[in-house]
């Protein structure tokens, strides 16, 4: 059997405006037992960058005010070199090649396209957590 992952020393920041889609990532953050905060729009996700650390920033590119791309932007650009590093996982409904070619130019460092199941969203936390 095997085991539960359990990251209750990790916190994420989650940047994203749909009320059913922060429902679904809060769902799925507290089963694996993570800390996190949650940002309706960019300024706000930026906001919380800047005052709290994040081992992983989950972000919508859509997102009012400050699109996610244009967040990360903004955070590789960050004067403390270490918080400028943290990983990035864009959230977005676009397949397109382009598209995505732009949002990892930002510095975003993975796209998890949506709907997406629990295993690949695990996959995520496994690959930028563990």
């Amino acid at each position: 059997m095997k085991e539960e992952i359990d990251y209750t020393n990790k916190t994420v920041l989650l940047v994203e405006d749909n009320e059913m889609n922060i429902r679904l990532f809060s769902f799925l953050l507290k089963r694996v037992k993570i800390k996190f905060d949650t940002a309706t729009d960019g300024e706000q996700g930026l906001e919380l960058f800047r005052k709290n650390h994040y081992d992983l920033i989950l972000t919508d590119i859509n997102i009012p005010n400050l699109k996610g791309d244009e967040m990360t932007r903004i955070i590789r650009q960050d004067k403390d070199g270490a918080k400028s590093k943290v990983p990035i996982v864009a959230l977005t409904a676009s397949i397109l090649i382009s598209e995505t070619e732009l949002y990892l130019e930002a510095g975003i460092n993975q796209v998890l396209i949506k709907p997406f199941t629990e295993p690949e969203f695990k996959e995520i936390l496994e690959k930028y957590l563990d």
